[in-house]
């Protein structure tokens, strides 16, 4: 007995609803609302923090990384975890991606690709009014500073550190903590001297903490200048460079521009989204 077109349909139909969801994804179908669980730092502003409900991430990195998502057709989600904790996240699959404040350095390209969106340095924070006399990291010999655990920022100060011992000077105290917000408090309480950070969030600071009565920042050094990536398991290319093409598009229709000027970081600025852009940063 022949069949109808009706069960013809029907058992296509049944046929293609059967398929393995990654071929099924790779039509258009079952990835398409698919999360991207991303690992962040979440007390960076003005790139990526809590506003004052302390349950609402804002920042430049929520807005791009929303942006993104909508260009994908996929949510980037936001996960709490310590700065020295993502690469081991990741490495256990517990996260996608990483879309915070990762400096993009050849030590980090070995585990991780990186989809470049953001260009940085470091800077010096400091007391308001300056009373430990930091002009510089140069001039921080014998004193204590503060840094973030895995940050690229220790490797700085060690180095510097290194130069006063063979200059004849005392080594340079680093301190670190999990957290940039512990990080910084030790700077406001007077424990340490300076925090060595990620400059447009230590520029933002000291602009707006206590309206502007808290903090300094060290102005005309600028150290370890390197981008800012997201960082991406070298195993998942198709994401990677998913990511990389939304950013492009994002960067082409202006929507990129508006949201650094949205939060003040225009000097941050790509021109494009590059792929390991670090290769040749010397950190």
């Amino acid at each position: 007995m022949r069949c109808t077109n009706q069960a013809k349909t029907l058992r296509r139909l049944a046929a293609f609803l059967s398929l393995p969801a990654v071929l099924l994804g790779g039509l258009g179908v079952a990835e398409a609302a698919e999360e991207i669980q991303s690992g962040t730092i979440t007390n960076s502003p003005p790139m990526i923090s809590y506003a004052s409900d302390g349950t609402t991430l804002q920042g430049f990195i929520v807005d791009l990384a929303a942006a993104m998502s909508q260009q994908m057709g996929r949510p980037i989600v936001h996960k709490a975890i310590a700065f020295n904790g993502i690469l081991p996240a990741m490495e256990a699959k517990h996260i996608d991606i990483s879309f915070t404040l990762m400096n993009d350095t050849p030590e980090r390209e070995k585990v991780v690709d990186f989809v470049d969106f953001f260009n940085l340095g470091t800077m010096l924070l400091v007391k308001k009014g300056n009373p430990e006399r930091v002009e510089s990291l140069e001039t921080a010999c014998g004193k204590t500073v503060s840094t973030v655990q895995g940050s690229t920022q220790i490797a700085l100060v060690d180095e510097m550190s290194a130069k006063c011992v063979a200059a004849g000077k005392p080594a340079i105290q680093n301190m670190s903590y999990a957290q940039p917000a512990d990080a910084r408090l030790q700077v406001q309480s007077g424990r340490v001297a300076a925090f060595l950070g990620n400059s447009p969030v230590m520029v933002y600071l000291a602009k707006t903490a206590g309206d502007g009565t808290i903090f300094d920042v060290v102005a005309g050094h600028v150290y370890q200048p390197v981008p800012l990536g997201i960082a991406v398991p070298k195993t998942n290319t198709a994401l990677r460079d998913a990511l990389q093409k939304s950013l492009n598009a994002l960067i082409a229709d202006g929507t990129y521009r508006k949201l650094l000027q949205k939060h003040g970081v225009e000097d941050g600025a790509v021109s494009s989204a590059t792929i390991n852009g670090g290769a040749n940063v010397k950190i």
